[in-house]
């Protein structure tokens, strides 16, 4: 029994030696899958009918036949199988091993997290079987109260019960519920995903001593941009009591560890842009000019100071904010 449990605190010892690597993984993954069921959800909007006066999502017309197989394929790739398991599978996986319900040690946005990708995880699981049905039985039952009727008026003797059984067979309605209940579980997915993404970007500010994540924050600027509506340097400012250069510098000291110079250099770049008088940037940026490996190239973005605090005069002009619906370049 003593050795159970020296093996399993040897395992969370571990875990914990290399947590920061873990929830970095785990938000590289959420912003990969939002992008994914963006994918997704523009399949789903391709089935509307082109018809209809409202634009109104019809699964089972003809032309969305080839849109529901695109989404059947995706999602299919996202969540994978337990011994292949998708972006979303993985996703799960590794939120509840950095965030379990019951640790709350980390705090409780991390927990509710991993409540909401769950969640996302069992509503897509029955969107993928629906669409499965539909792609499957969908034109059969479609056909099928034509083919009852005609298969009616062929059986003789009017007062026998045989001619009702077919004008019993009543499969429409329910492959249409099927086809009712997709439109509800893209729009649930949604929503989940929604909140989740509100909830990671209110906690941002308790991952600003783990480096790597400050880092993705800056290497997917566009997808930060994109998600929460705000650029790099106004997530580092809210990380980081006010000051986006504190975050660039953050981000710099870490590169700088790793020995990737070019990097580093643009880091503090700028951060010397949002705060031409942060002593940090201004004594590392010399240094590591002055690195005779180091082949001194031009660094555009570090200069531009217009750029880098832009975002924080949008926010002061009541540009958009973090909740706004949405529909690493560098591996560690």
């Amino acid at each position: 029994m003593s050795s159970f449990f020296g093996r399993d605190k040897a395992r969370r010892s571990w875990f914990d030696s290399r947590r920061d690597h873990f929830v970095r993984q785990a938000v590289a993954d959420f912003f990969r899958f939002v992008g994914s069921f963006h994918k997704l959800y523009q399949d789903y909007l391709q089935c509307r009918n082109p018809e209809g006066a409202g634009g109104d999502i019809d699964l089972l017309a003809p032309h969305s036949r080839e849109h529901r197989q695109r989404m059947w394929d995706r999602l299919r790739v996202m969540i994978g199988s337990e011994t292949d398991k998708g972006q979303l599978w993985q996703l799960k996986d590794i939120c509840h091993v950095v965030w379990p319900e019951h640790d709350r040690k980390h705090g409780i946005h991390g927990a509710l997290i991993d409540w909401f990708v769950g969640s996302v995880f069992h509503e897509a699981m029955k969107l993928k079987e629906n669409i499965y049905l539909l792609n499957t039985y969908g034109p059969a039952a479609l056909q099928i109260q034509g083919l009852s009727s005609q298969a009616a008026a062929g059986f003789p003797g009017a007062g026998s019960a045989l001619p009702h059984l077919p004008g019993m067979v009543d499969v429409e309605p329910l492959i249409r519920r099927i086809s009712i209940d997709v439109g509800r579980q893209m729009e649930q997915i949604g929503i989940l995903l929604g909140q989740a993404s509100c909830i990671l970007r209110i906690m941002m500010p308790e991952l600003s001593d783990n480096p790597l994540v400050v880092r993705l924050l800056i290497e997917e600027e566009d997808t930060v941009r994109a998600l929460w509506g705000e650029d790099a340097a106004l997530v580092l400012a809210d990380m980081f009591a006010g000051s986006a250069a504190l975050g660039f510098c953050a981000a710099g000291r870490s590169y700088l560890a790793g020995q990737w110079y070019h990097e580093a250099l643009d880091m503090y770049g700028r951060a010397l842009a949002c705060d031409e008088r942060c002593d940090e940037a201004q004594e590392k940026i010399a240094e590591i000019r002055a690195m005779p490996e180091m082949d001194v190239q031009p660094f555009a973005r570090s200069v531009n100071r217009e750029m880098c605090c832009r975002s924080l005069a949008d926010s002061r002009n009541g540009k958009s904010g973090f909740c706004r619906n949405n529909g690493s370049r560098r591996q560690l």
